[in-house]
Parts: C-alpha cells; structure tokens; sequence
C-alpha cells in the first residue's frame, strides 16, 4: 500500500509516517519502480502499536525499547518497570491538575465589577 492507503487506514499522517521511518520507529519501506514508498500490513500494526504508545504518554526513546522488547519477552521485566514509571508521571500529572483546578476554581468570579477591582485579576498577582 502507499503512504495515502496507510495514512487513512492508521489514523496517521503522512508526514508523521516519515517522521517516524526517520526516527527509526518504523522500518524503511519498499521503493516502487517510480520511487514510491510501499508499506505492508506489519507496517500498519507497528503503526498501531506506536500510535497506541503515543496516546499513553510514552516518549518515541520509550517505544523504541518497547518494540525491542516485544521480540525479547525474556524481558518483560524492563517493560513492566517502563509502564510502571510512565504509571507515576500521570500519576504526579494528575495531581498537579487537580491542584490547578483547585486554585482556578477558588478564583472564578460571576458576578459584575470594574476591572480594577476584578478578583480573578487580583489573585494571579501581578
């Protein structure tokens, strides 16, 4: 399939595709006779399988040792500890969420007033 077929059936770009080929994520593909770029059905899964990693959070470093470790399941160690790791920072994400809301929620204001004495402005400081 060409990069448009594979484009539309991952869900990925294009321009995202080559930059993951660039990136070693993705194996160079077959050439055409018209230099072409010609992708198989595992280009798709591995595809998938990035795209999967991306939406968890993980860093293309991450998924490179991921996609190793998936051909190493001798090493299902390192990748319960990579998942793990990625676990705590959403973890800490989600904690400095909250805290944002909370601050955000302590300052909204309904209600009318002059801009100098706006409460929202006053809170952020400044």
């Amino acid at each position: 399939m060409k990069i448009r077929e594979l484009s539309a059936r991952s869900g990925v770009n294009a321009e995202t595709v080559r930059f993951y080929e660039k990136s070693g994520l993705l194996p160079p593909p077959q050439r055409a006779a018209n230099g072409y770029r010609i992708y198989d059905e595992a280009t798709l899964h591995a595809l998938a399988f990035i795209k999967s990693c991306r939406a968890l959070g993980f860093a293309l470093d991450d998924i490179r040792l991921l996609q190793r470790l998936k051909s190493h399941p001798a090493e299902h160690d390192r990748a319960d500890a990579l998942v793990a790791a990625q676990l705590q920072q959403v973890e800490e994400k989600i904690a400095q969420l909250m805290e944002i809301r909370a601050f955000l929620q302590s300052i909204v204001y309904v209600g009318a007033h002059d801009a100098a004495d706006c409460p929202v402005l006053g809170s952020l400081g400044g």
